[in-house]
C-alpha cells in the first residue's frame, strides 16, 4: 500500500490532532502511520471515534491528569534499576489515570451508551492500589522521600535535626562571646560546613579551621573548634540518610518492577484512548462529520472541505467517481481552485482511513483504495537540471509503475511545460493507460483537446471551476458535467481592450474552430444553461425549506401560547372554585348551627359531597392534529422541554430528554425543529480540562496547621470540578492534629457523603478515604 502523505500534507492534519493528546507517547503513537488499512481496521478506528465523540459531548474529555511517558522509566525498574523519587511519582501520574479512567467508567456506564470498543480497553485497565499507597506514603508531591518512609530514615532524620540544632546554638554563642574578633556577625557556609567570619589578625588566636579567605585579605571564614566535632557527627549521619534513602528507594523500585507487566499494559491501553479521544476532540472543535468508508473503490463526497484551509473561507464542493465514471478532468482558470479539488479528495480519504473525522455532509461516502498517488505542484530543480515538464514526468512515470486496479490517482496540470500539442496527446495517451488498468483519475488541465477526449469517451466526466465574469474572479465552485472555459475575450473586453480587438479575435476563434470544437461548444453552452436552471431550483428549494423552518417555529410558539394560556385559565378556575368551596361549607355549617331541626343531616351529607366534587374540567383539545415516528424531535408542553422519540408503544411516546428516558401521552407532544449545534470558541489551554487534572490524593504531611483548611478548600473543588466520587486525603500518623482537622473539615463539608480511615493496603490510619455525593 503506497499513500503520498507529504504531497497532500497529510503531515499537517496529524501536527493539529497531536496538540489534543496528553503525553509525548500518544504523540509519537499518532506520527506512526505504518498501522493496519484494511476495511475491518478501518471501520473500527472509525466506531472507535465514534464512542469516544459522544461520551466527550455528554461528559467531557477523558481524565487523564498526571499521565506521563514512563515506559523506560517502567522498564528501568524490570531490569533491576533503582528509580529516583521523581520518577516513582511518574509511576503514581499512571496509576492515577488509570484510576480516574476506571472511575470515569461508572459516569459512561450512566449514558447508557452502546460502546463496545472503549469498554474493552477500559475494563482491561488494573488498578494496583497497594503500590499506589507504598509510593504515596514515602514520597512526597514534589518528589522527596518524606521522613516516615522508613523507621530508620525517621530516626537518623531526627539525630541529625538535633544536631543541627546543637550547633546552631553552639554558634550563636560564638557570635555574642566573640564578637570583637568577628567582621560582622553572621553564619556562613563554606565548602558545605558552617564557619564565622574572623578578622585577619585573628586568624592564628582564633581556634578552628580555616576554610576561605576573603578576595580583599581582611577576613578569614573560620570553623570554630567547638563546632567541628558536632558537624562531623552530621556528616556520618548525612551518609546514613542517603543510605536509608536509597534502601527506600530501592524497595519501592521492587514493588514497581513487580507490577511492570500491568503498569506497561495500562500505560499502552490509556495511550490508546488517548489517541482515539484526540481524534474525536480534533473533529468536534471543528464540527466535523464522521467518515463513512465502503468497501468499494467508489465514492460521493458532499460539502467536502480542505481542512487545511480556514473553514469560513473555504468554499465547499461536491466530487464523486463510480463504477460509470471513473475519470475526472477538471478544467478552468488558475488559481481558481482545480488543485485544491485534488488535494481535498486525496487527503479526505487518508484522514477517513486513519479514523479522523472529516469535514464533510454526514451522508458522504469514501472508497476504500489500496494507494493514493499524485502529482501535484511544480517540481521545477535547477540543481537536477529539470525543468517543470520533467520533474512532472519522473513522478508520473514512478506513479505508472505502482498503479493498480484498486488506485486513486491524483494529476495536476498533466502534460503541461511542453508543447501544448504534444503535451494534450501525452495527456490523453496518460489517462488513457491509467483509465485500462481500472484507477480512478482525478486530473487537472488547460488543454481544450481533453475537453474534447472526455466528451467523446466512456466513463470520463467533464467538470471545471466556476469564473465570474462579472467579477472576473473564481468561485472556487466545482462543476461536475460542465467543462471549463477560457474565458479570455470576455475578460478583456472588461479591462478595456478595444471592441475592434475584441471582434477580431473572435473572428479567428471561429476560423480556427472546428465542426466537433463548435458542437462542443454549445453542448457547453446547454449545460450552462441547465446549470443555472439547476441553480434556480435549488435556491427555491432553500427558500421554500426556510419557510417550512418559519411555519413550524410559529406553530411550536402558537402552541406554547395556547398551552399558557389553558394552564392560566385552569389556574384561574380552580381558585374560583376553591372559594366556592369554602364558600359553600360556610353556608352548610351556618345552616346547621341556624336550625337543625329543620334539615335532615343526609341532605347536608349530600349537599356537602357536591361542593367538594366540583372542579375544573377544562379538556385540552389538540390545535394540530399531529403523527409522530421514533427518532423525531418534539418540544415536551408539561415539562416545557426539548428531546427525541426514543420508542413508541401504542398512546406511550418514551421521549429522552437530557440523560433520562421519561413517558409521555401524545397529547403532550409537539413537533420541533432540532437547534443545529453552535460552534463554541474555546480558549484552550494545552487541552486543560477539570477533569483530566484533578488529583486522586490530597498529602498533607509536613504542613502547617493553619495551611490544612486553604489546601482542603482547593482540593476539594478541584475533586467537584473533575467529577471525581472517591479521594484519599494522606495526613500521616504523627500527633493526629492534622487528621483531626482534615476530619473535622470533612465533617462539615456539604459534598461529602462520607469518610472513613483507610484500609489495609491504603494507608491505615495516616490516610482518610473520602466519598463524595
Amino acid at each position: 500500500m503506497t499513500y503520498d502523505y507529504n504531497t497532500l500534507e497529510f503531515y499537517k492534519v496529524i501536527e493539529a490532532v497531536k496538540s489534543y493528546t496528553k503525553t509525548e507517547y500518544a504523540k509519537s503513537k499518532i506520527d506512526d502511520l505504518d498501522i493496519e488499512l484494511t476495511y475491518e481496521a478501518i471501520k473500527r478506528r472509525n466506531a472507535e471515534v465514534k464512542e469516544a465523540f459522544d461520551i466527550a459531548v455528554k461528559l467531557g474529555d477523558i481524565p487523564l491528569g498526571g499521565l506521563v511517558a514512563v515506559k523506560d522509566t517502567i522498564k528501568r525498574a524490570q531490569s533491576g534499576g533503582i528509580l529516583e523519587a521523581t520518577e516513582l511519582n511518574d509511576v503514581v501520574g499512571l496509576l492515577d489515570a488509570g484510576s480516574n479512567v476506571i472511575r470515569f467508567q461508572k459516569d459512561i456506564d450512566g449514558l447508557k451508551y452502546n460502546d463496545p470498543y472503549l469498554m474493552e480497553y477500559i475494563k482491561n485497565i488494573v488498578e494496583p492500589k497497594a503500590l499506589k499507597t507504598n509510593i504515596s506514603l514515602a514520597i512526597s508531591k514534589d518528589g522527596k522521600v518524606v521522613d516516615n518512609a522508613s523507621r530508620e530514615l525517621f530516626t537518623v532524620r531526627r539525630s541529625i535535626q538535633s544536631l543541627e540544632n546543637r550547633l546552631r546554638t553552639k554558634l550563636n554563642e560564638l557570635l555574642n562571646s566573640k564578637a570583637s574578633m568577628l567582621t560582622e556577625p553572621l553564619i556562613v557556609q563554606r565548602d558545605g560546613r558552617f564557619c564565622l567570619p574572623v578578622k585577619i589578625e585573628y586568624k592564628n588566636t582564633f581556634k578552628g579551621i580555616v576554610h576561605d579567605v576573603s578576595s580583599s585579605q581582611t577576613t578569614a571564614y573560620i570553623e570554630p573548634e567547638a563546632a567541628v566535632e558536632i558537624a562531623n557527627q552530621i556528616e556520618a549521619f548525612r551518609a546514613k540518610e542517603r543510605k536509608e534513602v536509597l534502601a527506600v528507594l530501592k524497595s519501592l523500585s521492587l514493588l514497581v518492577s513487580a507490577e511492570a507487566e500491568v503498569l506497561l499494559n495500562n500505560l499502552e491501553l490509556l495511550t490508546i484512548l488517548d489517541v482515539i479521544f484526540a481524534k474525536a476532540l480534533h473533529g468536534k472543535e471543528r464540527d466535523y462529520s464522521f467518515a463513512n468508508v465502503n468497501e468499494t473503490s467508489e465514492f460521493n463526497l458532499k460539502r467536502a472541505k480542505h481542512p487545511l484551509i480556514d473553514a469560513d473561507k473555504c468554499v465547499p464542493i461536491d466530487i464523486y467517481l463510480n463504477k460509470k465514471n471513473r475519470v475526472i478532468i477538471i478544467t478552468g482558470p488558475n488559481t481558481g481552485g482545480k488543485t485544491v479539488a485534488l488535494k481535498t479528495t486525496g487527503l479526505l480519504h487518508l484522514m477517513a482511513y486513519y479514523g479522523l473525522m472529516v469535514p464533510v455532509k454526514e451522508d458522504s461516502e469514501f472508497g476504500l483504495f489500496d494507494s493514493i498517488l499524485a502529482d501535484i505542484g511544480d517540481e521545477q530543480s535547477i540543481e537536477q537540471s529539470l525543468s517543470t515538464f520533467s520533474g512532472h514526468m519522473r513522478r508520473i512515470v514512478a506513479i505508472l509503475e505502482q498503479v493498480s486496479f484498486n488506485s486513486l490517482i491524483l494529476l495536476d496540470e498533466l502534460g503541461s511545460g511542453t508543447d501544448p500539442k504534444e503535451g494534450s496527446s501525452l495527456a490523453i495517451a496518460i489517462i488513457e493507460y491509467l483509465k485500462n488498468s481500472g484507477a480512478a483519475v482525478i486530473c487537472t488541465t488547460h488543454y481544450s483537446e481533453l475537453k474534447t477526449y472526455a466528451y467523446t469517451s466512456d466513463g470520463i466526466m467533464n467538470a471545471s471551476v466556476e469564473f465570474n465574469t462579472d467579477t472576473l474572479m473564481p468561485t472556487y465552485k466545482l462543476l461536475l458535467g460542465i467543462p471549463g472555459k477560457s474565458n479570455a475575450l470576455e475578460i478583456a473586453g472588461r479591462l478595456g481592450l478595444s471592441p475592434k480587438i475584441i471582434e477580431r479575435a473572435r473572428t479567428e476563434v471561429e476560423n480556427n474552430t472546428n465542426e466537433s470544437g463548435a458542437l462542443m461548444s454549445n453542448l457547453e453552452d446547454e449545460m450552462n444553461a441547465y446549470k443555472e436552471k439547476e441553480e434556480e431550483l435549488q435556491k427555491r428549494l432553500e427558500e421554500a425549506e426556510h419557510k417550512v423552518h418559519q411555519l413550524n417555529k410559529e406553530k411550536l410558539n402558537l402552541v406554547k401560547q395556547t398551552d399558557k394560556i389553558i394552564s392560566d385559565a385552569k389556574k384561574e378556575a380552580e381558585n374560583i372554585i376553591e372559594d366556592a368551596k369554602k364558600e359553600s361549607s360556610r353556608l352548610i355549617q351556618e345552616i346547621k348551627n341556624m336550625s337543625s331541626e329543620n334539615f335532615k343531616e343526609h341532605e347536608l351529607i349530600e349537599l356537602k359531597r357536591k361542593s367538594n366534587n366540583l372542579k375544573v374540567n377544562a379538556k385540552e383539545e389538540a390545535i394540530f392534529e399531529e403523527e409522530f415516528n421514533e427518532g423525531d424531535y418534539v418540544y415536551v408542553k408539561s415539562y416545557q422541554k426539548y428531546g427525541s422519540i426514543r420508542t413508541i408503544r401504542k398512546n406511550k411516546y418514551t421521549v429522552t430528554i437530557g440523560n433520562f428516558d421519561i413517558d409521555f401521552k401524545k397529547e403532550e407532544l409537539t413537533h420541533a425543529e432540532k437547534p443545529k449545534e453552535k460552534k463554541k470558541k474555546e480558549t484552550r489551554m494545552s487541552g486543560y480540562n477539570p477533569a483530566s487534572h484533578a488529583e486522586l490524593s490530597l498529602d498533607l504531611r509536613g504542613k502547617r496547621a493553619e495551611e490544612v483548611n486553604y489546601l482542603m478548600d482547593q482540593y476539594i473543588d478541584q475533586c467537584l470540578l473533575g467529577n471525581l466520587k472517591e479521594v484519599s486525603i494522606i495526613h500521616g500518623f504523627g500527633t493526629g492534629t492534622i487528621r483531626k482537622m482534615v476530619q473535622e473539615y470533612l465533617k462539615n463539608c456539604p459534598s461529602v457523603k462520607s469518610y472513613r480511615y483507610g484500609g489495609e493496603g491504603e494507608g491505615l490510619n495516616g490516610v482518610t478515604i473520602v466519598y463524595f455525593k
